[in-house]
């Protein structure tokens, strides 16, 4: 299913309508979790609000469901859940941007879900080209490339 099935005949777009282009995130790390880290993630399409996570399982699978509702990219097969296999379907909770000291913030743009994980860039405004973007292949990749950015 492409962007073209999410249109009604009307042209009105079916849920959350963020065009042809990657989905992209802002993320504000506000601190560390235990082996992970929580914060808020700001998608910069469509009319989703601020979302909040506590963990990087719980963001790759929040920005899953992020995917799901704006309809793009599609995947290709489910998502590797690193989770404890809970059959809870996740919701976006709203949540407010951060305004206080952050450890960290990047943009991420997912512009494809194969082999049951994201592929995109990830984008550091801090730093020069070409270490400010960088793609990823995989979830953990990301995890790795999050964890080099706010060290």
């Amino acid at each position: 299913m492409n962007d073209f099935y999410s249109i009604c005949p009307n042209n009105e777009p079916v849920g959350h309508f963020c065009g042809y282009g990657p989905v992209s995130v802002l993320i504000q790390v506000t601190g560390p979790e235990q082996d992970s880290f929580a914060g808020v993630a700001i998608p910069l399409c469509g009319s989703v609000p601020p979302f909040a996570f506590s963990s990087f399982a719980q963001l790759t699978a929040l920005l899953d469901t992020l995917c799901d509702e704006l309809g793009h990219p599609v995947r290709t097969d489910r998502m590797n859940s690193f989770g404890s296999g809970s059959a809870n379907p996740l919701r976006l909770v709203p949540a407010q941007p951060v305004t206080t000291r952050k450890l960290g913030h990047f943009t991420i743009e997912i512009l494809y879900r194969q082999n049951q994980s994201m592929q995109g860039r990830i984008i550091v405004p801090d730093r020069d080209e070409p270490a400010g973007r960088q793609s990823f292949r995989s979830d953990i990749e990301l995890l790795h490339l999050m964890r080099e950015y706010m060290a």
